[in-house]
């Protein structure tokens, strides 16, 4: 009974929140910015795909082979490269871009993070961090594509311009982490009962990691984007 009216509540309070979203989405669709189909669709996707994680989760978590751990990882970088490739003027190119690009930034910083023991070479430590890796690159890469994207009658950025604005968000939070930003690995070891100074050392590595793999993932993608450009004008 207990169990029931716990899971009423969060139903009622995940609904409330969403509200929220339904309320932007019309202000979006009331001033033409044309987002309120995609914040709709990914609010919708949202719960199914958590659900969808939390029943498969176990699975993951048992792997044992570093092959099939790494599968996993692609996995989420082609994913997460397809969303980035939406904002680029040439999807397919992009697509695969994005994806190599992701896959590299994943390549250079969790194989040095497991060398050096910052983190433990199991599922449960690197599946996850592969996932912030491929999902906090799939926001940088969208961002430099957008930039990059010809408009009828403007100049596209230069790949200086794009990779400036696509490094702000990361270079940001790690600025203010700790004054203004409250990261939840920090918040969330300190309140399991870790000291202070491992629940800082975690964060700062994982915060270390994705403003590095975020640069990697752009620079890989904007380099492969022209490679298969010229190849495509060859």
């Amino acid at each position: 009974m207990m169990a029931d009216t716990a899971m009423i509540e969060s139903i009622i309070s995940i609904m409330a929140a969403w509200l929220l979203l339904v309320g932007v989405s019309y202000w979006s669709y009331r001033q033409k910015l044309e987002l309120s189909k995609a914040i709709l669709v990914a609010s919708v996707r949202a719960p199914v795909q958590l659900l969808l994680l939390a029943l498969v989760l176990h699975w993951l978590f048992d792997i044992q082979s570093h092959w099939g751990q790494a599968g996993i990882i692609i996995i989420f970088c082609m994913i997460a490269g397809h969303t980035a490739a939406s904002f680029s003027h040439h999807f397919k190119f992009a697509w695969i871009a994005a994806s190599v690009g992701l896959v590299c930034a994943c390549l250079v910083t969790l194989p040095w993070l497991v060398l050096v023991d910052a983190f433990d070479d199991n599922a449960r430590t690197l599946i996850p961090l592969g996932s912030m890796i491929a999902a906090n690159g799939m926001n940088t890469v969208s961002i430099m594509f957008e930039r990059l994207r010809p408009v009828a009658e403007a100049k596209p950025a230069t790949f200086k311009e794009g990779m400036y604005t696509a490094m702000i968000s990361p270079i940001n939070t790690l600025k203010v982490v700790g004054l203004v930003h409250m990261p939840g690995i920090f918040v969330g070891m300190i309140l399991a009962g870790s000291t202070v100074f491992a629940a800082a050392s975690a964060q700062l590595i994982v915060l270390y990691m994705i403003v590095a793999s975020s640069f990697i993932a752009c620079v890989v993608s904007f380099l492969m984007t022209q490679h298969l450009q010229q190849r495509l004008v060859a």
